[in-house]
């Protein structure tokens, strides 16, 4: 968002990370064994912790919040806008999640055996869902729009800013991709055997991608040339 970025990184367990363009700065829920941040809008961080079961959390860059859908066994959040957030959540299968500060409604896509939420802009939500095999989608709010990239086998929608939409795709191998509406590019890292691509902020695409040796490495993708962004 902005010029900043979160994500995760590992160095014996998983600790979360904000990244400002210039400095790497460590984000650890208290009593964690675990955190994972995978949104951010302006100054607040959303994503998820263990410990001993998985936590959303929401972070103002001062205080760590918890969220919980009620009932479930497990709550994992991925996307922030403004005050709306949204994930998953495990109630012996997977449902999608938009929560307000306030509420949680569940997003559930017609006759598919599991959703799971990823990115929100504005009254736009992307994720994928399950119904035999994996389909992104895109909800307005009234309407679930199935998405996927052209000869492959699954696809994944994350990130999404405006008409924009990126994900991942698999045909025999994972690629990235960015969707405006009418097109899907994919987006290949030079030189990498994975992309997948989690956010979008105007020109900007980040993810990650595995290279020749299995090691993973966050990417910034300034459109339309990809740059490498490595977070050893």
């Amino acid at each position: 968002d902005g010029g900043n970025i979160v994500g995760y990184y590992y160095d014996g367990s998983s600790h979360g990370f904000s990244y400002d363009g210039h400095s790497y700065t460590t984000l650890d829920v208290p009593g964690a064994s675990n955190t994972y941040a995978w949104g951010i809008d302006g100054g607040n961080v959303v994503g998820y912790y263990f410990d001993g079961s998985a936590h959303g959390f929401s972070y103002d860059g001062s205080t760590y919040t918890t969220l919980d859908v009620p009932g479930a066994s497990y709550t994992r959040a991925y996307g922030i806008d403004g005050g709306n957030i949204v994930g998953y959540y495990s109630d012996g299968s997977t449902h999608g999640f938009s929560y307000d500060g306030s509420t949680y409604t569940t997003l559930d896509v017609p006759g598919a055996t599991s959703t799971s939420a990823y990115g929100i802009d504005g009254s736009n939500i992307v994720g994928e869902y399950y119904d035999g095999s994996y389909h992104g989608f895109s909800y307005d709010g009234s309407t679930y729009t199935t998405l996927d990239v052209p000869g492959a086998n699954w696809t994944f929608a994350y990130g999404i800013d405006g008409g924009n939409i990126v994900g991942r795709y698999y045909d025999d191998s994972y690629h990235g991709f960015s969707y405006d509406g009418t097109t899907y590019t994919t987006l290949d890292v030079p030189g990498a055997s994975d992309t997948r691509a989690y956010g979008i902020d105007g020109g900007n695409i980040v993810g990650y991608y595995y290279d020749g040796s299995g090691y993973a490495h966050g990417f910034l993708a300034v459109v339309p040339e990809p740059a490498t962004l490595s977070l050893l």
